[in-house]
């Protein structure tokens, strides 16, 4: 009897031992691969702070951008200075030299 009972229990204990490793192993699942799970959190953090670098990159740039129209705005020789380098604009009596790099 006690050799039945105790087969009959460890059976009883085997199942109980399944449902809840089945139980935890749904539930890790879900914990890893969900919409909101673990996962998901550590590549939407990896995105956030690469979205933060390219906006204080864009910040910077922004400032850059200021400070030039800042000085197109208050200073003649920059505007000459810029016609100059981008547009090969000369003075009368000025010849122009392109350099080309080797």
């Amino acid at each position: 009897m006690k050799i039945r009972f105790f087969a009959k229990s460890l059976k009883k204990m085997k199942r109980q031992s399944a449902v809840i490793l089945l139980i935890l192993s749904i539930g890790l699942v879900y914990f890893l691969f969900d919409s909101r799970g673990l996962i998901q959190r550590i590549r939407l953090a990896s995105d956030k702070a690469s979205l933060e670098k390219k906006i204080e990159e864009l910040q910077k740039e922004n400032a850059s951008m200021r400070e030039e129209i800042r000085k197109l705005q208050t200073s003649d020789q920059e505007i000459e200075r810029i016609a100059r380098e981008k547009y090969f604009m000369h003075r009368n009596g000025e010849k122009i030299i392109k350099v080309e790099p080797k």
